[in-house]
């Protein structure tokens, strides 16, 4: 059957810009260049829910209302800021990091005090929301006193690192169990709180010596620590997923032979039996993910790759560096450009879960953060169409567009057990698109929700029948179901 949006439905978005109805309106006061010879550009697609793809885990951010470094501890929670994360924006999946300890000559932006009051106003604002929120940590560097010195690619056992947890260096063979321990440790801190960790991965960016906390390793000493340490945290924790190794796409998708870590995974089965999830950093240039586009390519070679011999879910658990403006501007990437991302990695990338950086800070709205304080920015709106709209436990599903070369990027998931049916739609270039929805058992009605350079995901009236009409540079989310039950 073929199913069309409404013509007289969606007049509350014709004067945006955003959908305009066919049948002349297009040359009417509300058309989008409000002249008499706009052109439309037609696209059919078709959805078949016979053929799914990934499962979605969720969508997520790290951090607080603040970032940890802050001195200011009460900038890091409010109620207001926990209600817009976790009942608005829609957050599925939190990212926190596990800190070691602070010694002294060393101290750390943040322990396990400092964050519980951010921990349990989660957790019960998720409660509150019937949202089944999940806590996943990040370790950036062990302890101090469990790394040792590495240079020119050797370690030097028992040789303590001079730098602490900071400045690399590496964990020390010799502290495998420790190291085990102290992991399950971490996830006890959020089991005493009545919280189950869904996951954690044990380093973030191995290949990374920084100067604030980090730990390198070398592809087998990974590989080492997670046999050796892993089984630990299982024994204690047997239903904590493992997620890694948290390098770059581009560096493990890339095409120079360098195939880092998910290489020396793929050719350990004993290490790669320790990982449930495999996970990368997306930091991709922003660029419209066409067929040719970079982002596509190493999305795609990064599923052939390691994907086809080792079928885990893939994560992408952070990124960042897209601006608040709505379109690149001076080769910064904005807001369009991260709607556009979101949809490679899950359309390319068959990606079950997408986490950005910093979700918000107080000194200002950054490349960095989704907002500022409670004041939520472009890039926030964008996340939305995602986030809010695709629940865990729904599956993308099978679409074709017609016009393959056209500048509309579309997905669309359905969550069965939850009857919930989800279409973002992204028009990416400077043509007004007329997208026809075909397939069967497509709703009856679908909610429609907008974001362009001028709208913030803004809910339009109720869609029955008719032609979608997309403006250039735009986003519209088309969902049928209850998003929160």
């Amino acid at each position: 059957m073929t199913f069309d949006l409404k013509k007289s439905t969606l007049n509350v978005l014709l004067a945006c810009g955003i959908i305009c109805s066919c049948g002349g309106e297009e040359n009417g006061p509300n058309a989008p260049n409000g002249n008499g010879n706009l052109e439309t550009v037609p696209v059919n697609i078709t959805l078949d829910q016979s053929t799914t793809f990934q499962e979605i885990d969720g969508f997520g951010f790290f951090g607080a209302r603040d970032v940890w470094w802050t001195g200011n501890r009460e900038n890091l929670y409010s109620d207001t800021w926990a209600d817009l994360v976790i009942r608005d924006l829609g957050i599925t999946i939190w990212r926190n990091e596990y800190y070691p300890p602070a010694t002294a000559t060393q101290g750390q932006d943040a322990d396990w005090e400092k964050q519980l009051p951010v921990v349990r106003g989660l957790r019960d604002k998720a409660n509150q929301h019937q949202v089944d929120l999940k806590f996943i940590f990040t370790v950036w560097s062990p302890p101090a006193d469990f790394k040792c010195r590495e240079a020119n690619n050797e370690r030097f056992p028992g040789e303590p690192h001079p730098e602490g947890t900071k400045q690399g260096g590496t964990l020390d063979p010799n502290k495998y169990e420790a190291f085990g321990n102290w992991l399950g440790d971490g996830i006890q801190l959020y089991a005493n709180e009545g919280i189950e960790v869904y996951a954690i991965s044990p380093q973030n960016e191995p290949l990374f010596r920084q100067p604030f906390n980090s730990c390198y390793y070398r592809p087998a000493w990974y590989n080492q620590m997670l046999v050796n340490s892993i089984p630990i945290v299982k024994a204690r924790f047997p239903e904590v997923k493992v997620f890694g190794s948290e390098n770059m796409l581009a560096i493990e998708a890339g095409d120079d032979g360098q195939f880092f870590y998910h290489e020396a995974l793929k050719n350990d089965p004993e290490a790669a039996a320790m990982i449930d999830i495999q996970a990368i950093h997306g930091y991709v240039d922003g660029v419209v993910p066409s067929s040719t586009s970079q982002m596509v390519r190493l999305w795609n070679d990064f599923q052939q790759k390691y994907v086809t011999a080792m079928p885990d879910p893939v994560w992408m658990t952070e990124t960042s560096s897209y601006y608040e403006d709505w379109t690149t501007t001076d080769n910064r990437s904005g807001a369009l450009d991260l709607g556009l991302a979101i949809h490679s990695a899950l359309s390319d990338g068959n990606a079950s879960a997408w986490v950005w950086w910093q979700g918000a800070q107080t000194d200002g709205m950054s490349e960095f953060n989704l907002m500022r304080g409670e004041e939520r920015g472009k890039r926030y709106h964008v996340s939305k169409h995602f986030y809010r709209y695709i629940r865990p436990g729904a599956k993308r599903i099978q679409l074709e567009l017609e016009q393959e070369d056209s500048d509309l990027f579309a997905s669309a998931f359905v969550h069965e057990s939850r009857d919930i049916y989800t279409i973002v739609l992204i028009n990416a270039g400077s043509d007004l698109l007329e997208v026809n929805l075909q397939g069967s058992g497509l709703p009856s009605s679908f909610e429609s929700f907008a974001s362009s350079a001028t709208l913030n995901c803004e809910k339009g009236e109720d869609i029955n029948s008719g032609k979608v009409l997309i403006s250039p540079k735009s986003i519209i989310t088309l969902v049928s179901g209850d998003v929160y039950e």
